[in-house]
This record gives C-alpha cells, structure tokens and sequence, in this order.
C-alpha cells in the first residue's frame, strides 16, 4: 500500500495505491469509512466483474450501474442519474463514489458537484487513463454536441483509490490507452518519466504502479496553484486539441474507433510536425516520439478507409473540429506546443493550413 498526499493549494486529498480493494469490501470500507450514506456510481464493466449491487445489501450502500462509454457522457445519463437521487431520497450528506474509468469519473463529478449544490465525492478509477490523469484535478464535465467536455465544473474529490489488482487485470489496448497519457507526462516536462518509458518492460506490475505516482506527482506539479487552467495546467492539454478532434471525427457507425490515449498519441505526433514546421523540434525528436508511441501498442496513424471516408476528407473533418476546441480563444486556436522537448508554450493560430499539415502526419489513405 502506497500512499501519495496531494496538495493543490485549494484543497488537499490522499491518493490510496493498494492491490484487491474492489475484491474485498471491508478493506474499500477500511478506507472510505462508512459514517454517511454512500451513493456508488459504477460502470457496467466493474459491476459485472465485482458485484456493487450484491454487496450493496450487505453494506448498506446506494448503486447506480453505468455503461462507461463516451456517447453517455451527457445530459441524458445526468438527468436519469438525478432521476435516481431524487426517488431514493439521497440527501446532501450523502458522498458519491465514482467506480469506473474516465467517462464515469467525469459524469459522477459533475453530478456531485450540481446535487444540492456541491456534495462530497471519493473518485476510484478502474482504468489507467482515469487513474493517471482524470481522477486528479478536480475537473468534471458532460460533452454537448460535438464537442468534448463543453459543460462542467470544478468539484475535488475527498480522496482516490487506486486498485492496481483492477487496472493491471485490463484488456492490452485498455493498458495502452492509458500510456497515452503517460506519455504526454513525459514530454511537457518529467525526465524521469521519459527515462522510465524508455527502459519499461511493459509486463512488470511495479513499473506500472511507479508509472501511476510519477504521473499523478506530474500532474500536480502542473495544476497546484492554477486548478481554474489559467496558465500551468493548460500545458496537460498537450496533443489533446488535435486528438479530441480525431477521436471524435473517426466515431463510425455510432461507435468510437479510437480510445482517448489512442487519440492523444495521434494528437502529439500531430503536433510534434507543427513543432518541425515551427523549427522548434527535429526529425530526431518526432522519431523518439513514435518510437515509444510503438512500443506502448499504441497507433502512430489512422486509415480514413477504415471508416470509409477519404484522406482528405477526414483531415477536413479533424481539422474543422480542432478549431471548436474549448481551449480556443474568440479568434485564434490556443494550442500547447513544445519548444524543446519537456519545455511545452502555447501557441495561437488562425491557420487552418498548419494544423492540416499536423493532422497530416497521422492519417493516412
């Protein structure tokens, strides 16, 4: 059992690193506590595999199950969520337990943060996406339309647990995903993190679990003192613009083709060809980039064919959907480029042609 103390300057809150709690109620109850009522939100994957509504019998607990992909990251699944509140009578005591990966983490932040206007939240992410990056920082958010994360607050959780039982039990594409934003970790600063990849054997559990801490430390260095994204923590958005864009542009037949690590590794090396372009980075550099790219299993391009779409056309569509970004100002595109490696600044363009030059790179015929 590890724990990390993080301190944002708004708030404080541990990090719980243990292996088994999801298979042992008692000991999850050994760190919750169990002095107010408890109202878990838990993906479908997690219930299936751990039983939330069995054990809800006999620990007195609340369970709404939620499929955890991304089409329910709106206002639907929020209302029928406040919906359930509302006929069990949850009152504003209640702290809401977020058992899931990211769309679930987000979606349960957000509800926490409206439901009599701000109740306590503990987040448990299952997925090494959500347990790197999502759970910490407060942020929470529903996606509207077309665009990613449009409607959100600001709401921390009291704490996180992190199951590396759970996380290390993941399908391979779900473990790679997750090192999409590791990566990102490693090339906007941490050299540690860098090395790490560098030498990583993908199968060791520990290297995993000192993956998680390098990253979530990372991640509050960034977001201590700027939690609202005024300055620092507008550098974690690196790769995302462009790979929000291609994650949403590449969903087919109603279905996402792309998980989000997968999306932020294309966005990277997207932008990493900007930064050629911009004469701030080299071939060398784009070169490593793919390479730990690949050995992640994650992609380094994208075949528009696959969702029967032409190149040119789907460059179009991300590029189009780039300059919708949240992160855009009234006239410019905001982006977070590099000047060097580990040195990441932002970058405002109007130029539609640059960032179809970095879509470019990653998508093919």
């Amino acid at each position: 059992m590890k724990t990390l103390n993080i301190n944002l300057g708004v708030t404080e809150y541990p990090v719980i690193i243990d292996s088994g709690m999801l298979d042992d109620f008692d000991k999850m109850f050994n760190y919750i506590g169990q002095n107010k009522p408890l109202y878990f939100i838990v993906d479908s994957f997690i219930e299936r595999n751990y039983q939330f509504r069995a054990a809800s019998r006999k620990y007195n607990f609340s369970v709404y199950v939620l499929d955890g992909g991304k089409n329910n990251k709106n206002f639907n699944s929020a209302m029928k969520i406040f919906q359930d509140l509302d006929d069990k009578n949850i009152s504003r005591d209640v702290a809401i337990v977020a058992v899931g990966g990211g769309v679930v983490g987000d979606l349960s932040g957000f509800i926490a943060s409206c439901w009599y206007r701000g109740v306590e939240l503990i987040s448990i992410p299952t997925t090494l996406l959500s347990a790197v990056d999502s759970c910490l920082g407060g942020k929470t958010a529903i996606n509207f339309r077309n665009t990613v994360n449009a409607i959100g607050s600001y709401h921390h959780p009291k704490m996180i647990l992190i199951d590396t039982k759970v996380i290390n039990s993941l399908p391979k594409r779900e473990i790679s995903s997750g090192y999409g934003e590791i990566i990102k970790y490693g090339m906007i600063g941490s050299e540690g993190i860098r090395e790490k990849l560098m030498q990583l054997n993908v199968d060791c559990t520990t290297d995993l679990e000192e993956l998680i801490c390098l990253s979530l430390k990372q991640k509050e260095a960034y977001v201590c003192g700027d939690v609202s994204e005024q300055s620092n923590r507008l550098f974690l958005n690196f790769g995302h613009t462009i790979g929000h864009a291609i994650e949403f542009s590449t969903v087919y037949e109603g279905e996402e083709v792309l998980r989000h690590g997968e999306g932020v590794a294309l966005g990277m090396l997207a932008i990493f060809r900007i930064c050629i372009h911009l004469e701030y980075l080299n071939e060398e550099d784009i070169s490593t980039l793919r390479a730990i790219i690949e050995k992640l299993g994650l992609p380094v391009a994208f075949s528009a064919s696959s969702i029967g779409m032409s190149r040119d056309a789907l460059i179009d569509s991300i590029t189009s959907l780039a300059f919708k970004d949240k992160k855009r100002t009234s006239k410019n595109l905001r982006l977070v480029i590099l000047d060097k490696i580990g040195s990441p600044t932002l970058y405002e363009t109007k130029d539609e042609e640059l960032i179809k030059l970095g879509v470019a790179e990653v998508i093919t015929e």
